[in-house]
C-alpha cells in the first residue's frame, strides 16, 4: 500500500487535529474534535494542482474514516478500541495497528493561541496557532463545533476544506471488511 508522502502527511495532520482533545486547564483551548457527525472534503495543494481527501467522523461511535487522494485506500480509526485500520480495496487487504497515542483523546499537550476569525468555503472559523507533532508552527482554522477547515504552515496551505456537511454517518461507512486478508503492520524505523 503506497500513499504519496504529501497526501499522507496532510491526511495525518487532519486526523490528528480532528481527533485530539486537550487536557483541562486555565489555557484557552479550541474544540479540536467534531462535536457533531461530519463529512468534510479537503483539497491538498500540490505542484500538479490539488488532490482531494475526505474525512468522516461519527461522534456516537467514536470512529473516523479518512479517504486519501487516489482512491482504493482508506484509514479507519476506532477511538473506543484505540485501533487504526488501513484498508486497501485494490488488493483486498487490511493492516491493523494501535492508533497513534498522540491522537487518542486526552493526550494532547499542545498549546493554542487564538488568532483571527475567518471564513473557509463560506463557513465561519477561528484561526488557532499551535504546533504539529514535529514542533512546527501551524495555523488551524476551526469551526465552533471543532471541525478543522484549514491548516497552514506560514504561507503554505497544507489542507483546506472545499465541502462540509453535518449529517449522521452510517455505521457501514466505517466497516472494515472481515473477508480481506490481514497483513502485519510495517516495522517502525527507529530514529538514528
Amino acid at each position: 500500500m503506497r500513499v504519496r508522502p504529501l497526501a499522507l502527511g496532510a491526511m495525518l495532520l487532519v486526523a490528528g487535529q480532528a481527533l485530539i482533545s486537550g487536557r483541562a486547564g486555565a489555557q484557552e483551548r479550541p474544540p479540536t474534535r467534531p462535536a457533531n457527525d461530519v463529512d468534510v472534503t479537503y483539497a491538498l495543494p500540490t505542484p500538479a494542482g490539488a488532490a482531494h481527501q475526505r474525512l468522516r467522523y461519527s461522534v456516537a461511535r467514536r470512529l473516523l474514516r479518512l479517504d486519501p487522494p487516489g482512491g482504493g485506500l482508506r484509514v479507519v480509526i476506532d477511538f473506543a478500541a484505540g485501533r487504526m485500520f488501513t484498508v486497501n480495496d485494490a488488493d483486498r487487504s487490511v493492516i491493523e495497528m494501535a492508533a497513534p497515542e498522540s491522537w487518542m483523546p486526552g493526550l494532547s499537550l499542545a498549546r493554542y493561541a487564538r488568532r483571527n476569525a475567518d471564513r473557509v468555503s463560506g463557513v465561519p472559523c477561528t484561526d488557532w496557532e499551535t504546533t504539529d507533532s514535529e514542533g512546527h508552527a501551524v495555523l488551524i482554522c476551526l469551526t465552533a463545533d471543532g471541525v478543522m477547515l484549514r491548516a497552514a504552515q506560514g504561507a503554505r496551505v497544507l489542507v483546506i476544506a472545499t465541502a462540509l456537511r453535518h449529517a449522521p454517518q452510517a455505521a457501514s461507512v466505517f466497516q472494515v471488511p472481515q473477508d480481506y486478508r490481514r497483513l502485519a503492520p510495517p516495522p517502525i524505523r527507529s530514529a538514528q
